[in-house]
């Protein structure tokens, strides 16, 4: 008992969380900074009807696995109950927002391994769930997880014991802090704070000069800091900004804030939004559905850390895509 928690220990540190994303096919994977893997699966790239199957699990020995379903109808019309075939597997009475239960889960995945497709009708149209690439893609959930080998692992199972997984690791502490009101004549700053950057900031005023009206916006931080934003380019339907902290009083001495990612470098802050406290930020994609990556960063006093990401590799036509989480904090 005393080895296997030794060695269970011993791999969780030479086994760091994963914050990345991976794509196989049709399939996506990302594992976030606590181990928590999610895959989704959509139709081919050159299928028609959207469809999205989301599976998440947990870390851990004995990580929990459910499933999330998604269709969408192409006439933008009322999706009816649907009947969904896996192989020799044969359900009715399906939602189109179907949240299955790990048992249901299991039991779906198992008929999906040896099945070429997912077939799903309503008696009006019909989706097809793409089966390309979802045994690499639960192969490498099982790897970030440290699974292989192990009775749990959904591809490759094997007699190492489950106290062999690691555990989660425990999300960073984060303790944001809620901003003041505005003070009266807090906009008639914005002026000032962005002449004296101007002379600094040449790139960004000559890819996005002002008279192309710019989004701005200046947002109180503490009883003598405000923030300042400008957007400093643009493409057909996105922004990406520049952010700095700033005094309230000449001589402002405004400094530029660097966000940073899941990887701790430098990120770009796209259609940038800033309430109570939190600055966002939304790269939309190319593809149907503009779906992308989005991440949040926190105001703590000094500085702004970041507090939740995640992204949506697979442009197939869902709304905005289906996110897969790749950061998570806890608040204080």
């Amino acid at each position: 008992m005393k080895l296997a928690l030794l060695a269970s220990a011993l791999l969780a540190l030479a086994l760091p969380a994963s914050a990345k994303v991976y794509q196989f096919k049709d399939w996506a994977v990302a594992c976030d900074n606590v181990r928590r893997c999610q895959a989704n699966g959509a139709q081919a790239e050159d299928g028609d009807n959207p469809v999205s199957l989301l599976l998440t699990r947990e870390a851990g020995p004995g990580g929990k696995l459910n499933a999330q379903l998604d269709v969408a109808d192409p006439d933008d019309g009322k999706v009816g109950k649907l009947t969904l075939q896996a192989g020799n597997l044969k359900w009715a009475n399906i939602g189109p927002e179907q949240v299955f239960s790990p048992a249901q889960t299991m039991q779906l995945l198992a008929a999906m391994l040896d099945a070429d497709e997912v077939a799903l009708a309503d008696g009006k149209h019909q989706w097809t769930l793409s089966l390309s690439g979802l045994k690499a893609a639960l192969l490498k959930m099982d790897d970030l997880q440290g699974r292989i080998g192990t009775p749990g692992a959904l591809v490759k199972k094997g007699g190492k014991p489950e106290s062999a997984v690691p555990a989660p690791q425990a999300p960073p502490l984060l303790v944001p802090q809620q901003p003041p009101a505005a003070k009266p004549g807090d906009q008639a700053l914005l002026p000032a704070i962005l002449k004296q950057l101007r002379a600094a900031n040449k790139e960004c005023w000559n890819e996005l000069p002002d008279e192309e009206h710019p989004d701005t916006g200046l947002y109180r931080l503490s009883a003598n800091q405000v923030l300042a934003l400008r957007e400093c380019g643009r493409g057909a339907y996105q922004g990406d900004y520049k952010v700095w902290i700033s005094g309230d009083a000449p001589p402002f001495r405004p400094r530029e804030i660097k966000l940073r990612g899941e990887d701790g470098k430098e990120t770009f802050l796209m259609n940038a939004v800033f309430d109570k406290g939190v600055l966002s930020s939304y790269a939309k994609g190319r593809g149907i559905g503009d779906c992308g990556g989005g991440a949040s960063w926190a105001w703590t006093g000094k500085d702004f850390q970041l507090m939740s990401a995640q992204e949506a590799p697979q442009c197939r036509g869902i709304p905005g895509g289906v996110s897969l989480r790749t950061w998570v904090t806890r608040q204080k």
